[in-house]
């Protein structure tokens, strides 16, 4: 009998131990979320609910112990299977790299691409993450696949250029965007001035069609030239009049929101600058578009087109973290500033943008002055 209970005891011992290596304890302190833990741990959010069920929808608290996979007990059974496959070709993530870019460069779809890495998530890839771009089954003849397919490439990429290039192939810095409208991009040297004379279109015409404009343009900068068949009004008025229901943000998307809240949020204080994306400065439009790419989310580049082509539109009482809310600074009732939502209290929302006066700040829609100028909100992050 005493014999039985040293062997139960060891068994339990051995199988405590086990366990201890695959896990790690981690205890949540202020501002984290279950995404950002996970990008810490390089783990999915999917891992860590797996392992602490109850977490799954419910508020994480303070001082909350969570079991995180040990990444070193999982790295080494993949470099196993590596080595005994040896059937697989890596990339190194370089600086300025995201998985679209590295698909791109490799020929094969995004899709393909999260396939063949699942534990990767594009908003975590890091420089020097090792991302498998290729599974070789057979013989090293089928490495020559990506040359084949190289015309079909720029054949689309021709008939993509060619589709957006003003058919009067009047200048090529000149399009057509996803309205309508006929857009120029920013050169070298170029003035509001400039473009006016060179599109006889006059200079307060241009300042109307594009309400965030500035003096000095920004190289890259996007100038409507001449508004579309279709109106933009008549696109937001058909958004206004049928919000779409929706359901609450998952689990995973509400980590994401608090993600982005966080990143938008490092740049409270950052100047205002019209065209700006950076940390030297940023317009309204310019920090969503900045904010969300660190989640791999490409949104248009103006918040009139962000109102009609970033995601869709819900009622104000659904309104949750991370969704765009939109308003109207410019006398005329159509939209042309945007923020996002980073706190709900009943009927007041609290948002984080960049405005012409102070910068990026966080206001409220009990402001007097965003109250009556609200217009829409769009949720972006789908479930």
């Amino acid at each position: 009998m005493k014999l039985f209970q040293i062997i139960t005891f060891f068994l339990f011992f051995c199988s405590g131990v086990v366990f201890s290596q695959k896990t790690i304890k981690h205890t949540v302190v202020s501002g984290e979320s279950i995404y950002s833990i996970a990008k810490k741990y390089d783990v999915s959010e999917s891992d860590i609910y797996e392992l602490n069920p109850k977490s799954k929808g419910a508020l994480l608290q303070l001082k909350t112990v969570l079991l995180i996979p040990n990444k070193k007990t999982k790295s080494k059974s993949n470099k196993e299977v590596s080595s005994s496959k040896n059937a697989t070709e890596t990339h190194i993530v370089e600086s300025g790299e995201s998985l679209y870019k590295i698909a791109k460069k490799y020929d094969i779809s995004l899709e393909k691409l999260k396939e063949l890495n699942p534990d990767i998530k594009p908003e975590s890839i890091q420089i020097g993450d090792k991302i498998v771009v290729s599974a070789k089954k057979e013989t090293p003849k089928e490495k020559e696949t990506p040359k084949e397919k190289k015309p079909k490439e720029t054949k689309t990429v021709v008939t993509e250029v060619a589709n957006r290039v003003n058919p009067t192939n009047m200048d090529s810095n000149l399009c057509t965007d996803e309205l309508g409208n006929k857009v120029h991009t920013v050169t070298k040297g170029e003035t509001l001035y400039r473009l006016s004379k060179k599109y006889k279109v006059s200079v307060k015409d241009l300042e109307e069609m594009n309400p965030e404009i500035i003096a000095n343009l920004p190289i890259g900068y996007e100038v409507v030239i001449k508004k579309g068949d279709v109106e933009l009004a008549k696109h937001q008025n058909e958004i206004v009049s049928s919000p779409k229901d929706v359901e609450e943000l998952s689990p995973e998307n509400m980590s994401k929101a608090e993600f982005l809240i966080a990143k938008a949020s490092q740049y409270i204080g950052t100047r205002y600058r019209g065209g700006g994306t950076t940390s030297a400065g940023f317009d309204c439009s310019g920090l969503m578009f900045s904010t969300f790419k660190h989640i791999d989310m490409t949104l248009p580049r103006s918040s009139s087109s962000m109102a009609v082509g970033a995601g869709f539109k819900i009622d104000r009482s659904q309104a949750q973290k991370g969704d765009l809310i939109f308003f109207t600074t410019n006398g005329r009732g159509s939209i042309n500033h945007v923020g996002m939502i980073t706190e709900i209290n009943g009927d007041e929302i609290k948002f984080i943008h960049s405005s012409v006066q102070a910068g990026v700040i966080i206001s409220s829609t009990e402001e007097p002055y965003y109250k009556k100028r609200f217009i829409q909100i769009n949720r972006v992050l789908e479930n």
